[in-house]
């Protein structure tokens, strides 16, 4: 999560919520930082809001408390999803969420998880297999391409 929560500020995320994952490398997150970090990069881009930085959570907790009425764009390095862009025309109005994995990706059974919930749609950021910080600064692009600023 190097610089990914300053670019995702200066991108407009509304909130950062850190999910940890069976193959998420860190233990624990400096919340303290992150906070810092996104108002200086609200500061730097004229944003006159700063994300909400939440708790970590764990995989398993965040889709078992998730409410089934808000959508989650979960970015599949499978292969077998379709765009992002796509499923964002075609997936309503409304709030949602951008789940993209650790480095290493998302475990086989992470993923059947995931597929599972009527909440989360699969997608693909295209043919490659981006690091993690470079996953989430291009799903969050995509949006802000299909959709403008986060609602």
């Amino acid at each position: 999560m190097s610089c990914a929560p300053k670019r995702a500020t200066e991108l407009g995320a509304r909130k950062l919520l850190p999910v940890f994952t069976r193959r998420t490398i860190v233990t624990r997150v400096n919340q303290e930082r992150l906070k810092a970090n996104a108002v200086e990069a609200a500061e730097q881009s004229a944003r006159l809001t700063v994300p909400e930085i939440c708790d970590p959570v764990a995989l398993e907790k965040l889709l078992n408390a998730w409410p089934g009425e808000r959508r989650i764009f979960f970015c599949d390095e499978g292969g077998d999803a379709k765009p992002l862009a796509q499923a964002l025309r075609e997936g309503g109005e409304g709030p949602c969420a951008i789940l993209t994995g650790p480095e290493g990706g998302f475990d086989p059974e992470e993923r059947e998880a995931l597929r599972t919930h009527s909440f989360v749609t699969p997608v693909t950021l295209g043919p490659r297999i981006l690091r993690a910080d470079t996953a989430a600064l291009a799903a969050l692009t995509i949006w802000q391409s299909v959709r403008g600023d986060f609602v």
